[in-house]
């Protein structure tokens, strides 16, 4: 229905689609060859401030640093610290089944023989009423992923990162293109999860009063799979605390310049991503017909090709005496023109199940 090549590159810089995995264990090893140093099932207990200090309680051991940076996801304790507010993390009304296996496991069926066999690497989405199903491959790694985000009819207390059943993935798909279906058949019955999409609403405040604590990436601003940036998110979050303080060492004036470069960035990528699983999951099909566009994922530079480092470096000037002198301070990493919005969960899912009345989506993924 809709051919979308994905960009090789964005301003000179190659878009590589890997495994986060294996990105998450580059990172871990460079940290390591520097001195960081790591400490692994540990849980913060508690944050503090003391004057120019802050801290955490770990297992018991009182920590204290210039600063405290809470990356502690979507069920963050560092957030509840910083904004005052014990809330819970909200249902998005979806679950996701996710997993990653050997591409040589699709190798010998003849529907899927043709995808392990291939020299590019793929990826694929299939659609429908409140469902939609990714397939992507690595043909360097060898490595094939099939997702299906599905209704999710369960209790928030439950546990959101459940072991998932195969025969319940190909329940979701019934009657769906065999492809797909001999996919979901091929995976691994241990390779399966049945992951809880939640979510926030947007919040401004990110950093404490005292300004040594702060949060970043989805105990900041937990973002949708189909935003397509979420992990990319918490990455741009560091980089831009790193580039402010390489300019200062007035730590509250970093963190607090932190929030008014990211925050109109990340609460227009968080709506993008239920804009997009919206867009799928409740399809104006007549309108796709003449517009096939509408499907599109969005892959636009100001969203794949932004430097946040060097947006941190090129706007210090302006950012700090917007939070000094309350400047006025005009945020460019998002689209051209675009006006922030506030919203809310609840305006998002009084949408769900409807088709979006015109003007609704902000994101233009043309």
């Amino acid at each position: 229905m809709l051919e979308q090549p994905l960009p090789k590159e964005f301003d000179g810089f190659p878009n590589i689609y890997t495994n986060r995995t294996k990105v998450q264990n580059f990172c871990y090893e460079y940290a390591k060859s520097i001195g960081v140093e790591f400490t692994f099932n540990a849980r913060v207990n508690e944050y503090f401030e003391e004057g120019d200090k802050a801290g955490i309680i770990l297992n018991g051991e009182k920590l204290t640093a210039d600063f405290v940076i809470s990356a502690d996801g979507v069920h963050s304790k560092g957030r509840a610290y910083v904004t005052g507010v014990a809330d819970k993390a909200q249902k998005s009304g979806f679950a996701v089944y996710r997993c990653w296996f050997p591409i040589s496991k699709i190798a010998d069926h003849p529907l899927t023989k043709y995808i392990a066999e291939s020299k590019k690497d793929m990826f694929a989405i299939w659609i429908a009423e409140d469902t939609h199903a990714i397939l992507t491959t690595n043909v360097n790694l060898q490595t094939c992923t099939v997702f299906a985000t599905h209704k999710d009819y369960s209790d928030i207390a439950e546990s959101w990162h459940l072991k998932g059943d195969v025969k319940e993935m190909e329940r979701a798909v019934e009657g769906w293109d065999p492809k797909l279906i001999q996919l979901v058949k091929s995976i691994p019955e241990d390779g399966l999860i049945d992951h809880k999409l939640l979510w926030r609403d947007p919040v401004k405040k990110w950093v404490s009063d005292k300004g040594r604590v702060c949060v970043v990436g989805d105990a900041a601003h937990p973002h949708l799979p189909t935003s397509g940036t979420g992990g990319a998110s918490a990455i741009e979050d560091g980089a831009t605390i790193a580039a402010l303080l390489e300019n200062t060492e007035d730590v509250p004036l970093a963190l607090r310049s932190y929030i008014a470069l990211r925050y109109e960035r990340t609460a227009l990528t968080q709506r993008m991503g239920w804009e997009t699983r919206h867009r799928w999951h409740q399809t104006d099909w007549e309108g796709v017909a003449n517009n096939p566009a509408f499907l599109k994922l969005p892959q636009p530079v100001w969203l794949n090709g932004h430097d946040a480092e060097q947006y941190a470096y090129d706007n210090f000037d302006a950012v700090t005496a917007n939070v000094l002198k309350q400047a006025p301070f005009t945020s460019t990493n998002v689209p051209e023109g675009h006006v922030h919005e506030d919203w809310t969960i609840a305006t998002m899912m009084s949408a769900e199940g409807e088709k979006a009345e015109a003007g609704f989506y902000v994101v233009n993924n043309d």
